[in-house]
């Protein structure tokens, strides 16, 4: 018996075991998410979360640690951290078992005046040892718009203690008697609430006290002179002496100038400048300046803000005052061949709109819209949904040509706080306000068409003064003060990201190639060049941090809530990691340059929408901006340690090595090495921040929602890589630098596949698949073939 349970024992103890368990622990993860697109959350559940066979793999990797830690005596050798950290996944993981065991949640549900006892829960009801009685439930929108900001529910709570009124709402719990309750959803008629009842009090606490191990274990990790992280550390600062490096933006390429013929029927520059800072109110209810609205119509219909030279303002406008001649500016953007060929379109890559309409007015395409919308979203092809598309932006137009989306005049005393435009129905208007809004539009555009012949604008900027006066006086509270204004103008025209993005690139790819030839060749003026351009890149980090703040100042919030938002602040992490090690490699800032300005620029292509947009209510919480940027910024630290693995690569494969190459490679190696560890720390800690959010919002702190899934693999994914080292044969610089390049393909799949080939609750960047994504199996496809290569000269060589 002995002769066989000793080789199992080595075998459960070894580090191969629990490479496996991670790998086995990750893929069923993965197959879980696949299982609930295609069938469902509770049939994923009931296939691989709720199986004893789940329980048994997490308690195994639990065992194993625990043996783990007891043959190599963590506590002995004073590794505290590393204890720490670990402990606390196994007293997350028991906190979770208690849950399981002993919590229980379910809904309430209660009409106006109603009073209820009962919870309600997949297999029954409950009876709970108080009451509620619903006395009124209020859906609040934003200011002219059918987005819901917030949804209260007023209620009276009667048990024996006694009886007491609570309001409650999205991110607001109450507390009774051990349970929590949260506002959870509502009826239709909003005439009802739907209340999540928790209750878990022990469940809880076991789990948040291993969030604070987690915490203290990382804490002293990157702290302890005795961690893996400061050796590294130590290791690195005597492989490599002190070298510095940066770089400097490319010019940008001016526009060509507008046409005489555009010019002359179109309103003037200064003209179009004032109309910039005029406000309107946007399809989300956010009043912002015309300058800001128009550039996203522009966007919409054109894929850019701006037109031949002409600013946003002056093409919109030149819609509403001169609609004959702007209706045959070819300004529409429509792409697609095979749409133009079937529906005889005009096969040019932009079309005029009366190109959508025949001789006697009717709409050429209504008959193909209508077969489109007919037919359910999911089955519709790819020339059905850009004809959808050509069909919003027509509408945009027509819709503009009547008066309508351009909503400048706020209704008196409105308490939804709704502004209306021109072209629609004013009956809420009365008295002297009736006839000032239903004219004063109209009376603006017959003089600016009359002012396009004389040129004299003083008439059309004496109107358009009144209208300002008008929403002035009308709607003082909702109004942007004249410092905000200025400040998204700034934002606007400035357009600090893109140029910072051509900076990083430019600067990073130089930086790059001169530190490879000061590599080779150690001059001293290839050192200065490399200085200057350290300098540049710490420039071009402080402007895309003053581009934050100014984003963050005109929105209100932190910038992180949406995609293009997401992906700015991931360039800027990368950044951050780049500076940390500037000290040590300036190819490793180099790198983390080249790699923002290529994810700014890609984040500024036309396909995501840098649109400042209300925070839907789940979200309009402080826990947005601790757990979104602690959890995002992991990602610039993995995606620099993308970088270095190529780059590592990349001197592998570069023929004779030499001894100055070799530090480098290995300088690099230690530098990737510490950037994981600080990406999986982060990444760790903004898993864990979210749950606590997740917790003390809705009720509960882990749902299996495919993008907390997908986050967890990714944190898998990288403990892999961080302990293959313990295998002799994973433990060589070529099979690191392959596991760190590789191991970004999670990093992707949770940002991005999450959002547009899963589903779930963190999906609000679903939509169409963005087109530079397919360019990443392009790039895994040839760091493959590189992989390939380096592995065979290095088997050969042996």
């Amino acid at each position: 018996m002995k002769k066989y349970f000793s080789p199992l024992k080595r075998l459960f103890v070894s580090w191969r075991f629990t490479l496996i368990l991670l790998v086995i622990y990750a893929v069923s993860l993965s197959a879980a998410t696949f299982i609930e697109k295609t069938h469902g959350t509770p049939v994923a559940k009931e296939l691989v979360y709720n199986q004893p066979v789940f329980y048994l793999l997490q308690l195994l990797m639990v065992v194993q640690f625990i043996a783990t830690s007891v043959r190599m005596r963590l506590w002995r050798q004073g590794k505290y951290g590393i204890l720490l950290f670990h402990v606390a996944f196994v007293v997350i993981l028991a906190g979770a078992l208690i849950t399981n065991l002993f919590g229980f949640e379910g809904i309430v549900h209660i009409r106006e005046g109603e009073t209820t006892s009962l919870l309600r829960q997949p297999h029954g009801t409950r009876e709970l040892p108080f009451s509620l009685r619903l006395d009124d439930f209020k859906l609040v929108r934003y200011p002219g718009s059918n987005s819901p900001s917030s949804f209260e529910s007023f209620l009276v709570i009667s048990s024996d203690k006694g009886t007491r009124e609570e309001h409650i709402y999205m991110n607001k719990v109450i507390y009774e008697q051990g349970y929590r309750i949260y506002q959870s959803s509502y009826d239709t008629d909003e005439r009802g609430t739907i209340l999540s009842v928790n209750h878990d009090n022990w469940g809880t606490a076991v789990t948040y006290v291993g969030y604070l191990l987690l915490l203290a274990g990382m804490l002293l990790t990157l702290f302890d002179s005795k961690s893996r992280f400061r050796r590294l550390a130590m290791q690195l600062r005597q492989t490599l002496p002190l070298l510095l490096f940066c770089s400097f933006p490319l010019p940008l390429a001016a526009q060509d100038g507008a046409t005489h013929c555009l010019h002359e029927n179109t309103i003037p520059a200064d003209h179009a400048e004032v109309w910039g800072r005029m406000q309107v109110q946007c399809s989300t209810g956010r009043i912002e300046p015309v300058n800001t609205y128009t550039s996203k119509l522009l966007r919409k219909l054109y894929r850019d803000d701006s037109f031949e030279g002409l600013r946003s303002e002056q093409v919109i406008l030149g819609f509403l005052i001169n609609p004959a001649y702007w209706g045959n500016v070819p300004l529409i953007r429509q792409s697609n061949t095979e749409l133009a060929e079937k529906l005889a379109l005009p096969s040019d890559k932009y079309l005029r709109f009366f190109d959508l309409f025949d001789e006697e007015g009717r709409y050429v395409i209504a008959e193909a819209v209508d077969s489109a919308y007919s037919r359910p979203a999911a089955k519709r092809s790819r020339m059905e949904k850009d004809l959808l598309k050509l069909d919003e932006k027509v509408n945009i137009l027509y819709s503009l040509q009547q008066g309508g989306m351009f909503a400048l005049f706020p209704l008196p005393d409105s308490k939804e706080g709704k502004w209306y435009s021109p072209g629609d129905d004013l009956s809420a208007f009365s008295g002297k306000d009736s006839m000032f809004v239903s004219k004063i539009f109209y009376w603006y555009a017959e003089e600016a068409g009359n002012a396009l012949q004389t040129q004299d604008w003083a008439a059309a900027d004496e109107v358009l003064s009144m209208i300002n006066v008008y929403q002035q006086k009308r709607n003082t509270a909702g109004l942007l003060t004249d410092r905000q204004v200025a400040w998204e103008l700034f934002y606007n025209r400035a357009d600090l990201f893109f140029r910072s993005s051509m900076g990083d690139m430019s600067a990073g790819l130089l930086l790059l190639l001169f530190s490879v030839w000061y590599l080779l060749k150690s001059k001293r003026w290839l050192k200065r060049i490399t200085v200057a351009l350290t300098v540049m890149v710490v420039v071009l980090f402080l402007l895309h941090t003053f581009g934050i703040g100014v984003r963050w100042y005109i929105s209100g919030r932190a910038p992180w809530a949406n995609a293009y938002e997401s992906m700015i602040y991931v360039a800027w992490a990368t950044v951050l990691a780049g500076i940390l090690f500037m000290r040590r490699s300036t190819m490793t800032l180099a790198l983390a340059a080249f790699f923002a300005g290529i994810i700014l620029f890609v984040a500024n292509l036309n396909f995501m929408d840098p649109e400042i947009t209300p925070l839907v209510p789940v979200l309009k919480s402080y826990w947005l901006m601790i757990h979104v940027a602690v959890i995002t910024a992991s990602y610039g630290f993995f995606g620099m340690s993308f970088l270095l693995g190529l780059l590592s690569l990349g001197f592998m494969a570069a023929g004779r090595t030499t001894a100055i190459l070799q530090t480098h490679v290995r300088a690099l190696r230690l530098i990737n090495e510490m950037s994981l560890h600080i990406g999986l720390y982060l990444l760790a800690a903004g898993i864990f921040l979210g749950a606590v959010w997740a917790n003390e919002s809705w009720g509960r702190y882990w749902g299996w929602d495919p993008k907390e899934t997908w986050a967890l693999i990714t944190m898998i994914v990288y403990a892999f890589v961080l302990h293959a080292r313990f295998i002799p044969l994973l433990s060589s610089d070529y099979a690191f630098n392959v596991m760190s390049v590789f191991a970004l393909s999670s990093v992707l799949m949770t940002y991005f596949g999450v959002n547009y080939y899963l589903s779930g609750l963190h999906s609000y960047g679903s939509g169409d698949v963005p087109p530079g994504l397919y360019a990443v199996f392009a790039v895994f496809g040839a760091a493959f073939l590189l992989a390939l290569y380096v592995g065979y000269r290095q088997k050969k060589c042996q």
